[in-house]
């Protein structure tokens, strides 16, 4: 993959974000991977991605850590996939994140933003 000269999500990028199975990765205290999948990921606006936190697993621990995220997103047939890297902030409460759950569809959660600063595809 090749970095992008841009941090901002085209109007095409943020379709294929939507249009596809994320998979998120952070790491550990001790660098150590975790790669999972995030149903509910999609785009809030050209900078920023979002989803809802259910599992409450690995992958929020080393985000309540401090890890930065690597989000990508593929299509198999055409070989195409694109990578957001950033730096996610957790919205626990207020109606920004009782509006991220509604949409979403869950009942319960935490919702995760993450800021768009790195683009490769």
């Amino acid at each position: 993959m090749k970095k992008l000269d841009s941090n901002k999500l085209t109007a095409d990028q943020q379709k294929f974000f939507n249009d596809k199975l994320a998979y998120i990765s952070t790491v550990d205290s001790e660098g150590n991977p975790q790669v999972g999948p995030k149903g509910s990921l999609h785009v809030l606006d050209e900078s920023h991605l979002v989803y809802v936190e259910v599992t409450f697993a690995h992958a929020f621990d080393n985000i309540k850590a401090g890890s930065k995220v690597a989000v990508v997103v593929a299509d198999v047939p055409s070989h195409t996939a694109l990578r957001a890297i950033g730096t996610p902030h957790i919205q626990e409460d207020g109606d920004f994140a009782d509006k991220q759950r509604a949409e979403s569809g869950k009942k319960s959660g935490t919702v995760v933003v993450i800021d768009v600063e790195e683009l490769f595809a």
